[in-house]
């Protein structure tokens, strides 16, 4: 009788081990951390947090996960999901969703989403005793105003610089008010930060939709200031192993290639064979042309989409953004593969895949 109750145990524990909720699943991000598991831990039981079920079995690439528990609901309202029996002995969360917009145009929803949803799933993780692994971005700690600063792990955040941006500021309040909730749960709780995500697979066509335009021809302009971006593959496959590691660390870097906005666009240039812009103006001028657009569209009856970019993205766009690491490569394996790599294979993939490229 102790031989077989052992035995439950052992199974329990197993099935515990290699359980994981993973909210976000839809997402670009989502789609290759699902991939990155079945890669990686091909007996993992998934549960995946979806809106709308619908839409996960509408995507092709959702098929070839095999085994996939979907749980209907979100980080944020109607928390009725968070008593399924499917989430019993969860081993692990890796939180993915958050409202990534850069605008100050009606930011309730990425506070809300960032911030309280994060939270939310703390809590979830403090109910089941398993760790947390969190998907954030480097732009809460590493936004500078000239190219040669870059942020470790232990760097402060940077409230000041990015106070007026909805999408960084709430990431930072995300990180402390989680960290502090979790301190008091007892919960393990690790951030990882990633730059600017690239590489084929954005089926929403979001984080790549500066290489679209692009492709598109659509920038009249460049200004001066920096880029940094990394392969969404690379930073898939760390969050898994954080999830994993045996003694995670609080917060982990997963940098990539920092460079100049012109220099990321001569690269574009490169892998394409569509020109980059060569007008490159200052940023004061691109702010006010950018502002005086999203006034004029704004009081238009049809509201229009502004041809400029948000003014958010202007002021974003004249600083410069480098993370780096002191443990990612040792204890999660991690290695950022060559920046023409992860361009050329973005390029191909919206190339075949996105309407208004592959008519």
């Amino acid at each position: 009788m102790a031989a077989q109750d052992d035995k439950t145990a052992n199974r329990a524990h197993t099935r515990k081990a290699h359980s994981v909720l993973v909210t976000g699943a839809t997402g670009f991000l989502g789609r290759h951390v699902l991939q990155a598991i079945r890669a990686l831990e091909p007996d993992t039981h998934i549960c995946a947090l979806v809106r709308n079920p619908a839409e996960w079995h509408a995507m092709a690439w959702t098929a070839a996960l095999g085994p996939v528990d979907l749980i209907q609901g979100g980080v944020t309202g109607d928390d009725a999901w968070l008593r399924d029996p499917r989430l019993n002995g969860l081993g692990g969360i890796l939180h993915l969703a958050a409202v990534v917009r850069h605008s100050r145009r009606n930011p309730q929803d990425i506070y809300e989403t960032n911030i309280q949803g994060l939270l939310r799933m703390v809590r979830l993780a403090s109910k089941h005793t398993c760790r947390i692994v969190v998907a954030s971005t480097s732009g809460t700690v590493a936004c500078f105003n000239r190219p040669d600063k870059f942020a470790l792990e232990d760097a402060p955040y940077v409230d000041q610089t990015v106070r007026n941006w909805p999408y960084y500021d709430s990431k930072i309040q995300a990180e402390k008010q989680a960290r502090m909730l979790a301190a008091e749960l007892g919960v393990t709780l690790t951030v990882v930060r990633p730059p600017v995500l690239l590489g084929p697979g954005d089926h929403k066509f979001r984080s790549s939709g500066h290489v679209i335009k692009h492709l598109r021809r659509q920038f009249p302009f460049l200004i001066h200031g920096g880029m940094h971006f990394v392969d969404v593959r690379d930073v898939a496959a760390a969050l898994v192993r954080a999830l994993r590691h045996p003694a995670a660390r609080p917060v982990y870097h997963l940098g990539g290639t920092a460079t100049s906005i012109e220099e990321f666009f001569r690269m574009l240039q490169d892998v394409s064979g569509v020109p980059a812009p060569t007008r490159v103006v200052p940023q004061s001028v691109a702010w006010a042309l950018a502002a005086a657009a999203e006034e004029t569209c704004a009081r238009l009856p049809t509201h229009p989409k502004s041809p400029f970019p948000d003014p958010v993205v202007i002021e974003m766009a004249g600083h410069w953004w480098d993370i780096r690491s002191r443990y990612a490569e040792d204890e999660l394996g991690y290695a950022s593969r060559p920046p023409y790599q992860t361009l050329a294979d973005t390029v191909t993939w919206l190339r075949e895949n996105h309407p208004a490229l592959n008519a």
